[in-house]
């Protein structure tokens, strides 16, 4: 627009208009141009500023690992840099889903919101240890109960990310292998010979697993046959104490 009314200017001057078509002509110019701005201005304070993350808008972790927030910035439809607000909080120490919430408003009141989702997750690495097991899986094949979880267990790392081996298992296997999805714990079923291979067992178990990662809940199931002495099958509970 400014160039268009330095053109005039030249042209003016150049065929001597008179002062009052000047005055008429510069007025309707200038008129036009203010029209022009502020048609420009009202359409910026009705667009929302834009937000611009720092990090991911996704994160993983496991239980205990450190997060850290990385912000964001902001600025409004004028190109002017503006505070974003953050809300919310990860506690690293227990699994769930967090959501981080940045938001930015400019002198119009136009808001902005952008998120960013925390899963703290419980991993083998969180598992690994010692446990105390308090349960009651025994069967009894005719000469007395017998226990088919020992009372003592050790939680070891497996093949692969998903995998822990429960050493120590019972009397009869000395190792099983799991698998945690979440807080979901799975046993496989596991078959072995007892009474030097007078009786089979097997067992299998699925459960869960706490926010902290320090305690496990599998109920087992379980089936045997001892030939004469007679069959059976049932469920039990286990809890699983981080020691």
């Amino acid at each position: 627009m400014i160039k268009y009314l330095i053109r005039f200017l030249i042209l003016v001057k150049i065929k001597k208009l008179n002062m009052k078509t000047l005055k008429w002509t510069l007025n309707a110019a200038l008129l036009t141009l203010l029209i022009s701005i502020v048609a420009v201005s009202c359409k910026k304070r009705k667009t929302a500023p834009t937000i611009t993350m720092n990090g991911p808008s996704a994160v993983t972790l496991c239980i205990g690992d450190t997060y850290t927030e990385a912000g964001a910035s902001a600025i409004s439809a004028c190109g002017d840099e503006l505070d974003v607000v953050i809300d919310g909080s990860v506690n690293v120490n227990e699994s769930g889903t967090y959501t981080i919430t940045y938001t930015a408003t400019d002198e119009y009141n136009n808001v902005s919101t952008s998120q960013t989702s925390v899963v703290v997750q419980v991993c083998t690495s969180n598992l690994l240890g010692d446990y105390t097991v308090a349960h009651d899986c025994s069967i009894d094949v005719g000469l007395g109960p017998i226990d088919i979880l020992n009372n003592d267990q050790t939680v070891l790392e497996g093949t692969n990310e998903n995998e822990i081996i429960i050493d120590n298992f019972n009397a009869f296997v000395t190792q099983v292998s799991g698998t945690i999805e979440g807080n979901t714990v799975t046993i496989p079923e596991t078959t072995t010979d007892i009474l030097s291979g007078a009786a089979t067992v097997s067992i299998s178990g699925v459960g869960t697993i706490n926010a902290t990662a320090t305690e496990m809940i599998i109920t087992y199931s379980y089936s045997y046959d001892a030939g004469f002495l007679g069959t059976g099958s049932g469920t039990c509970t286990a809890t699983y104490t981080k020691v």
